[in-house]
């Protein structure tokens, strides 16, 4: 992590049937966020799909000593995360016709947040560890960095932010089959709070599209370091534990 893009493709597979309106919209939606992190779309490729899709492939550059690891996280280091949790379950729910995402406007704006601004104030104050929270879910990603730093961590959910009315749509329905996957992968070496129910445990399985970043930081520059990161009011970054040093459990729960 820590890199500037640069350079990108088109990624466009749509099927024949897909009114053209919708394609030049989703295309230029591609555009605006492109232009938005000063990137430039150089062409791209298009694939008759039945099933639409559309994404960048993304090539930019690095100053190695602003890179950020995996490996490069300590014991005794707050864990920051900078966008709520939820839009996976939110989108499977819209797809299912239990809610209609309007009424979850905060949940899109969360998606449409580039990280751009958080990964430059984590360069500014020198941050070596860091993923972004997508496809794996809280707890795949965050174990990503335990087990490549050789630590454990300590959390508390009721510090994890959630995206607003996520408590009472996380229901086994709206749990996508990304989602049990992960929990089915992923859910070994936990201690949980009993407290804990199992639609709440769900939502840190729960697979994010275009999540937020999730830091190992040094305490005394902590407080700081989230004051900088909430500069940007679309963000929403909290502490949500701390990393201590390597047990028989990669993540207990308080």
């Amino acid at each position: 992590m820590g890199g500037n893009p640069t350079l990108a493709l088109n990624i466009c597979c749509f099927s024949d049937n897909i009114p053209e309106k919708f394609i030049e919209e989703i295309i230029n939606g591609g555009i605006s966020k492109a232009n938005e992190a000063n990137v430039i779309i150089a062409g791209g490729h298009t694939i008759n799909d039945n099933e639409p899709k559309y994404g960048l492939a993304v090539i930019g550059e690095i100053e190695p000593k602003q890179l950020m690891k995996l490996d490069n996280a300590k014991p005794n280091q707050d864990i920051i995360l900078t966008k709520p949790l939820g839009n996976g379950i939110l989108i499977t729910a819209a797809k299912n016709s239990n809610i209609n995402l309007s009424d979850y406007p905060n949940g899109i704006s969360y998606m449409l947040e580039l990280n751009k601004s958080a990964s430059e104030v984590a360069k500014e104050f020198k941050v070596k560890a860091c993923t972004d929270v997508t496809g794996y879910g809280l707890i795949g990603h965050l174990k990503n960095i335990l087990n490549a730093s050789k630590i454990s961590a300590k959390l508390n959910f009721s510090d994890i932010p959630l995206i607003e009315g996520l408590l009472e749509i996380s229901i086994e329905e709206n749990w996508s089959s990304g989602a049990i996957n992960n929990e089915k992968f992923f859910n070994t070496n936990i201690t949980w709070n009993n407290s804990l129910k199992n639609s709440e445990k769900m939502i840190l399985f729960d697979p994010q599209t275009s999540g937020g970043l999730l830091f190992t930081v040094d305490k005394d520059k902590s407080k700081d370091f989230q004051k900088k990161l909430s500069e940007n009011k679309n963000l929403v970054v909290r502490k949500i534990g701390e990393t201590i040093k390597k047990s028989n459990q990669e993540i207990e729960f308080a």
